[in-house]
């Protein structure tokens, strides 16, 4: 869910569909991460209920969390969304969930740079961020190998 509200803020900011393909790839990888170190058989990410759910979500027409991360991405405010439609987007209160969750559960430095996705999705609903800052921030962070065994990791 918080893989699509920036998907949806991708299509609102109009990046164009290679621009969100490499958002939710990239947004796959943050789920497999996560998943793993919190215990996650890969096969369950990578089945219908992980990456099937996910591609669903990002590129369903009818997503809750893709059209509020669109609206966002439009410029509207977090406010002027939640006081227009009687909808809930799972996403808004998952994204500050995960985030802290993460900071609580691994110890480490700059655990935003292992999951650039959720933590900037998360500034964005705080507020701290616009949806192009955060979208930028993802689409100009360095180029690095993005295939590796993620076991070793843990």
């Amino acid at each position: 869910n918080v893989i699509a509200l920036a998907a949806g803020m991708c299509e609102g900011l109009g990046l164009g569909t290679n621009a969100m393909s490499g958002l939710v790839t990239r947004g796959c990888a943050e789920m497999r991460r996560l998943g793993l170190a919190m215990g996650a058989k890969p096969s369950t990410i990578s089945g219908l209920s992980g990456v099937g759910d996910t591609f669903g979500t990002c590129f369903g027409p009818l997503s809750r969390n893709r059209q509020f991360g669109y609206r966002l991405g439009q410029g509207d405010t977090m406010e002027e969304i939640l006081a227009s439609t009687t909808e809930v987007a799972e996403g808004v209160d998952t994204s500050k969930a995960l985030v802290k969750m993460i900071r609580k559960e691994f110890n480490g430095y700059r655990l935003d740079l292992k999951y650039p996705i959720l933590f900037g999705v998360a500034a964005i609903l705080e507020g701290t961020k616009t949806p192009l800052e955060g979208l930028n921030d993802l689409m100009t962070i360095p180029m690095r190998r993005e295939s590796f065994d993620e076991s070793k990791w843990f």
